[in-house]
């Protein structure tokens, strides 16, 4: 009974030796703030904390993400002899800045103009409003009631955020009606200001989103 015994904790351990061989040591990755994404590959694999386990591979690449901080990528070694391993995000500025506006950034809002305002005042209006924060305009033609401004770029810490409007008249309705539209997206400064380093942002600068919120009251 006793060789038995011995026989079966000898394969037992074997068996340990092997998995420790073929898998390697785990290592605990904690993230700070808590709710950060950890991802391998693409892949979400945990949130806040993962027991990462290293395999054959000599490192892991992970990308660690959260709303309101700056995206990181690590390598992770397996000759790192820590067990635990933590990463703090930096905060993004930017967020301080702005607030979510799923309902205006990069979306055309329809203005119904209130009656008794005529295309003329409607012009002034919409320059009144706009001309202080989009001082440069693309296109500026009061015949077809149709505006855009170039870009306004705010740089932070860790990106560039990038503002324009677009304001056009819709025509062959029976009540006067433009379209406004406010462009937001953003850039990481380690990529450039180039056209293909920036993307749609679901959020609006703050001073941005207060311009268009008062043009649309002083319309309707």
């Amino acid at each position: 009974m006793k060789k038995v015994l011995l026989i079966l904790l000898a394969a037992c351990a074997l068996s340990l030796d092997v998995q420790a061989q073929i898998f390697g040591k785990g290592k605990t990755i904690n993230v700070i703030p808590d709710n950060a994404s950890i991802m391998i590959g693409g892949v979400e694999v945990a949130t806040g904390t993962y027991n990462l386990q290293m395999g054959k591979q000599d490192y892991v690449m992970l990308r660690l993400s959260a709303p309101g901080y700056v995206d990181k990528t690590v390598r992770v070694y397996k000759a790192d002899k820590s067990k635990t391993l933590t990463f703090k995000l930096e905060i993004d500025d930017s967020w301080a800045a702005s607030e979510t506006s799923s309902d205006l950034a990069n979306k055309s809002m329809s203005v119904v103009v209130r009656d008794g305002l005529s295309a003329d005042d409607v012009w002034k209006r919409i320059i009144y409003y706009t001309s202080d924060l989009f001082p440069n305009m693309e296109i500026s033609d009061k015949s077809a009631g149709w505006i855009r401004s170039s870009w306004e770029l705010q740089s932070f810490a860790y990106c560039t955020i990038r503002t324009r409007i677009e304001i056009k008249e819709v025509p062959g309705q029976d009540d006067l009606r433009y379209k406004v539209m406010l462009r937001s997206e953003y850039a990481w400064n380690d990529c450039g200001l180039d056209d293909q380093c920036f993307k749609e942002w679901d959020r609006v600068l703050k001073k941005y989103k207060q311009a268009v919120e008062d043009l649309v009251n002083a319309l309707r």
